[in-house]
């Protein structure tokens, strides 16, 4: 027990004077391997800030919610309208049909918004999506972020005016919107407006989300089968299938890019041990012909490695907190999504994953050096 306490002792003093006088090839060891660790830090960050946007969004518009957009009509051709077709669906939960105007509005400080034009019928489903009809003060109105709610705003649409209240919008209208203002206007109101072209759309909320996968499909059928060939069907229930897509491809860019870190890590580290192992063959081949066994050798080579490579993801995880933020916003992800309190992809805990590809890595690392360790004294110096 002795002689292994002070094999030890000497062999820590033996590896701590060697990063003392090769300090360049430890910070190359080090700073390879953080560079490394941030990457596959960042891969796996961002993956799992998509699926969180993606939950989110699912969650914001809710599976029970389908919208369906269609250009109207060419010259000439006669068919049914959508709202027309698709109202049996008002049974089911809240219908509404709407219209969308290729044309923009335009609000008093010059930003743009669009247009959608309602019918009288519609105003019930309009108003439960607003949150009651007392929402609704006049029939002319405008949706928008970062307004006075309840403010009246002068909105200009090609040579008319109009003085439209503004509400804030639901967070399901966003699939009308797509997050810019949006004025309502009655189609008893539109004037000429009708005259341009328009985008024929229905949104529709099931009262029984199961019963949604089952409306899209029939939805789309009747569509096609009435002479609608340019339908858009969106709904968050089909998103479901892509956030699974986004964590199966997580999955495998983990294990791809886990492999990348390893690889390097091994050939990197691997040629330091090999060329440090060249450098000291004859000291090395000293303490064999004192007794010295090769294993205690080899465990100087590996706590080398491990050592430095756990220093490595320690300070990878603490400049991932760092950088986090400015990396991620650059990327286009919501503030909100960004906040480390609320969700912290830099954990030691939730990167064991990273851990181990080190681990395995700086074992194989040292596997030459062990097999050259093996040898006997004599075919070593010979």
């Amino acid at each position: 027990m002795r002689s292994l306490i002070l094999i030890s002792v000497y062999l820590s003093k033996d590896l701590f004077n060697r990063w003392l006088e090769t300090p360049g090839a430890v910070l190359a060891r080090v700073l390879i391997a953080v560079s490394l660790c941030l990457l596959f830090l960042f891969m796996s960050a961002g993956f799992s800030l998509t699926e969180q946007a993606m939950e989110k969004k699912i969650e914001s518009f809710g599976v029970n919610t389908m919208i369906v957009r269609s250009i109207g009509p060419s010259p000439g051709q006669s068919r049914a309208g959508m709202g027309e077709l698709l109202e049996p669906l008002g049974e089911q939960g809240t219908y509404f049909p709407f219209s969308m105007l290729y044309v923009n509005a335009t609000l008093s400080s010059g930003k743009k918004g669009r247009i959608v034009l309602y019918d009288d019928a519609s105003l019930p489903a309009l108003a439960q999506l607003l949150g009651g009809l007392s929402k609704i003060r006049k029939p002319v109105f405008l949706t928008a972020y970062g307004y006075p709610e309840a403010m009246v705003e002068r909105v200009g649409v090609r040579d008319f005016f109009f003085d439209a209240e503004v509400l804030r919008p639901p967070q399901v209208l966003r699939f009308v919107s797509l997050n810019v203002p949006v004025l309502f206007i009655p189609r008893s109101m539109g004037g000429g407006l009708a005259n341009y072209t328009v985008q024929e759309s229905v949104l529709f909320m099931a009262r029984d989300p199961s019963e949604l996968p089952g409306i899209l499909k029939t939805t789309e059928s009747l569509l096609k089968a009435e002479g609608f060939d340019r339908v858009e069907l969106s709904s968050p229930i089909q998103w479901i299938g892509e956030l699974e897509d986004i964590r199966g491809l997580r999955l495998k860019a983990q294990a791809f890019g886990g492999s990348f870190v390893a690889l390097l890590i091994v050939l990197i580290f691997g040629s330091i041990a090999v060329f440090e192992y060249r450098q000291n063959v004859f000291a090395t081949a000293l303490f064999k012909s004192f007794g010295l066994h090769w294993a205690h050798l080899a465990l100087r080579y590996l706590a080398d490695s491990v050592f430095w490579l756990l220093v490595a993801f320690l300070l990878a995880l603490e400049l991932a907190k760092l950088f986090h933020a400015f990396v991620f916003s650059a990327a286009g992800f919501e503030a909100g999504l960004l906040d480390l309190t609320l969700f912290n992809p830099y954990q030691f805990a939730g990167n064991q994953v990273l851990l181990l590809v080190l681990l395995v890595a700086s074992l194989v690392a040292v596997l030459p050096v062990c097999l050259a360790l093996r040898k006997p004294v004599g075919e070593v110096l010979g």
